[in-house]
């Protein structure tokens, strides 16, 4: 399970220098989404799991115009689906799909 943290630490890294969904860096949580998230573990290894997802949905991106567009519908399901769960089967639920969508697109 280390290793798998490790690698999933450093996808983490590798998506923040693209400038997209990063997996939660847990050391700070700033808002109560993001403390929900590192308060439970199923909640964290889901957006593990859709970071990566991300990441591989924006590698297939085949232009800059579609890299970008990756990007805000990332940020606007952060902040539109993602934030406005209030506890942890909402996230999981939210998560679920997401990651889905980003495998399937």
């Amino acid at each position: 399970m280390r290793d798998a943290r490790h690698w999933m630490g450093g996808l983490g890294l590798l998506a923040a220098t693209l400038g997209c969904a990063e997996a939660m860096d847990c050391s700070r949580p700033a808002t109560p989404t993001e403390r929900l998230i590192c308060s439970n573990d199923r909640v964290s290894e889901a957006d593990q799991r859709m970071a990566f997802a991300f990441f591989l949905a924006y590698r297939r991106a085949s232009t800059d115009e579609t890299k970008d567009a990756v990007r805000r519908q990332q940020r606007g399901w952060e902040t539109q689906v993602r934030d406005a769960c209030a506890d942890v089967p909402c996230l999981l639920k939210v998560y679920e799909e997401r990651t889905l969508d980003l495998e399937q697109n």
